[in-house]
């Protein structure tokens, strides 16, 4: 499984990309910073997009993917998530207010976007990918995704503060090769952490306990203004178990 970090920060500014990740040049998962690194052809490679919850640095880039694609492709990208996400982003992004609703407009091969909502813990195939949403703690709908394809998988969680049944899903699966988990802000932060549904890397050594296995851990979503403490708090309260994901860079799992 080829893993593709298109963005990975809690925040933009320059050299810091919001989250996207594009798993075997087909898969997206958010699109936080897609169009800003991707060339509309690779953007026209992508059959499914799926979306951890409906905050703008996870959802925004959508909206301009659908119109760079528009007229390129000749089917619709699918887009997924739990029905709340997409609903969500029906009502504040795709609106015809906010953004004209690509669900709606049409080419010569149909619409540009589709939306298909997936039940919640229950595997769905998608393509070569079988995929699995798992409800997280946030402040508004929010999943973690197990990815599963060729006896491989990984699981991918969408921004979340303490929480349970991924963890679950994590001591479960077959085959799994890396955790990719939010750390937003410093432990100094943790009522900020805690109020906002964001983990900090005190709380993360908690969550980590919940895996009860041993695998490749990945931490994502640091905010820019805290970098540097909240890698050398990562560093120094997990070592080597714990890696900060690297923008730009590709992983094979």
């Amino acid at each position: 499984m080829r893993y593709q970090v298109l963005g990975c920060f809690g925040g933009e500014v320059p050299g810091r990309r919001l989250s996207s990740f594009l798993l075997d040049g087909t898969l997206l998962i958010d699109t936080g910073s897609v169009t800003a690194v991707l060339e509309v052809a690779s953007q026209a490679r992508i059959d499914q997009i799926l979306l951890t919850h409906s905050h703008l640095d996870h959802s925004r880039g959508l909206a301009h993917l659908a119109d760079n694609v528009f007229g390129v492709r000749k089917a619709p990208v699918g887009v997924y998530s739990i029905e709340p996400v997409l609903d969500g982003l029906k009502a504040s992004l795709l609106n015809n207010v906010l953004w004209p609703d690509f669900t709606e407009i049409v080419d010569a091969h149909g619409p540009v976007l589709t939306f298909q909502s997936l039940p919640e813990d229950r595997a769905t195939t998608l393509g070569p990918f079988t995929v699995t949403p798992v409800r997280v703690h946030h402040t508004v709908a929010c999943v973690g995704y197990l990815l599963e394809r060729d006896a491989r998988a990984v699981l991918h969680i969408g921004d979340t503060g303490p929480t349970d049944q991924v963890w679950h899903v994590a001591r479960q699966a077959r085959h799994l090769k890396a955790v990719v988990v939010e750390t937003t802000f410093p432990t100094r932060l943790e009522g900020l952490a805690e109020a906002s549904g964001h983990l900090t890397p005190q709380t993360l050594e908690g969550e980590l306990a919940k895996l009860g296995r041993e695998v490749p851990v990945f931490v994502y979503h640091l905010k820019p203004q805290f970098l540097p403490e909240i890698r050398r708090e990562i560093r120094d309260r997990f070592g080597s178990r714990v890696r900060i994901l690297d923008q730009g860079a590709t992983y094979e799992f």
